[in-house]
């Protein structure tokens, strides 16, 4: 019984934000058109689909940290023409926007920009 009332103590002294997780919005943008707006929530978090008018290709895109915001990256091309991409995205602010062509050790297919919304 004892146990039991140490256990009920220790889980009402959590802190309530520490089991929240806030989402981590991102859109991504190809040649200026938006391709999708994700929403990640909580680590490790993933969302994979393929941008408007390329249906060989494939994104796929995790979250690293929260805050700030690190997000992993991913492209497959299923034809074959190039193995997978991967580069990590750091954006520490709202409003903050990253092109995957500036990204130092990894060559992306296609000049896709993150942004992080408002």
């Amino acid at each position: 019984m004892k146990s039991l009332s140490l256990l009920i103590a220790a889980l009402l002294a959590v802190p309530v934000h520490a089991f929240a997780a806030d989402a981590v919005k991102v859109d991504v943008y190809l040649a200026g058109q938006l391709q999708n707006s994700i929403s990640l929530v909580g680590p490790n978090a993933s969302v994979k689909f393929s941008p408007t008018g390329m249906p060989g290709s494939t994104l796929e895109l995790r979250l690293i940290a929260p805050e700030p915001v690190i997000i992993e990256m991913k492209e497959t091309l299923a034809d074959g023409k190039g193995a997978e991409v991967i580069g990590r995205i750091k954006m520490p602010t709202p409003g903050s926007s990253f092109a995957v062509a500036e990204m130092k050790g990894a060559k992306f297919h296609s000049p896709y920009v993150l942004v992080r919304p408002n």
